[in-house]
């Protein structure tokens, strides 16, 4: 197994960088149109522009850079495409790969990108969706599980009042909690995730439960039952998830989201609105 530096436990540009990125740039003199041109074919935004014989990186050629050098021409230009990329000229700040991403944020806002190496030895670029992109990859499990456990509470509490959940609890969790001497919860916020699918698993008290969540019991379990354990791996930092869990996760997420729907409607509906 590869050893894992201490610092990759921290977000670090490192991160960001595709290790095989292929950077594309352009030279001083390649014309603003034929630089527009492979942007648009490519869907960048930037590209760096670099003297090849030398590799020497002399800033990026971009949209925003093309509109401010445009805003400061003279109005006697009358090809501004046809002048070399260097005329338009926008200088990102240059990261190390161990720098870290929250200290860049700044230039992320401003210019949209940062170059990683230096102005002899450029190792790509990181633009801001990038880092959005990364971001989002590390905080989706988390979005996704609080998610799924705020509708389940929703929908239990939807399902009973206080009495029937504590009615429901009593048949259901009361045994298991006392014999860990802890506290009977009485409330669904007190409720672990993996409470909820046992009390939506007892056969005795499901029927409270299938206006809100449907009349198929085993569905329901079905789409739950993992629930916990992958709560678990990844608010302990135990692993990464795999893309299968991830997509479960994310498909009991979209199921949720549906019966929240179908019980707004219910309600719409009995008001008269």
């Amino acid at each position: 197994m590869k050893e894992r530096s201490l610092r990759d436990l921290f977000h670090l540009i490192k991160q960001v960088l595709p290790d095989e990125q292929e950077i594309i740039f352009v030279s001083p003199e390649t014309t603003a149109g034929d630089a527009l041109k492979m942007m648009q074919e490519r869907g960048f935004n930037q590209l760096p522009v670099v003297e090849a014989d030398c590799h020497e990186v002399f800033g990026a050629f971009s949209y925003r850079s093309l509109a401010l050098g445009l805003a400061r021409l003279s109005p006697k230009v009358k090809e501004p495409l046809s002048l070399p990329v260097e005329e338009f000229l926008e200088r990102l700040e240059f990261a190390q790969i161990s720098d870290e991403l929250v200290a860049l944020l700044d230039e992320f806002d401003i210019k949209d990108a940062v170059l990683v190496g230096s102005r002899e030895r450029l190792l790509g670029i990181v633009t801001t969706i990038d880092v959005l992109r990364y971001f989002y990859r590390v905080a989706s499990p988390y979005v996704l599980l609080r998610e799924i456990e705020l509708a389940v509470r929703e929908l239990i509490r939807e399902s009973i009042d206080d009495e029937g959940l504590r009615e429901c609890v009593n048949m259901t969790l009361k045994k298991h909690y006392e014999e860990l001497k802890k506290e009977v919860p009485t409330r669904v916020e007190d409720m672990t995730a993996e409470d909820y699918v046992t009390l939506l698993r007892f056969r005795g008290t499901w029927e409270r439960f299938t206006d809100s969540f449907g009349k198929n019991q085993d569905i329901v379990i079905g789409k739950l039952a993992r629930v916990p354990g992958l709560r678990n791996d990844v608010f302990h930092f135990r692993r990464e998830l795999t893309m299968a869990e991830y997509e479960e996760l994310r498909e009991c997420r979209d199921w949720l989201l549906t019966r929240i729907r179908r019980v707004e409607a219910k309600r719409r509906g009995a008001s008269g609105g």
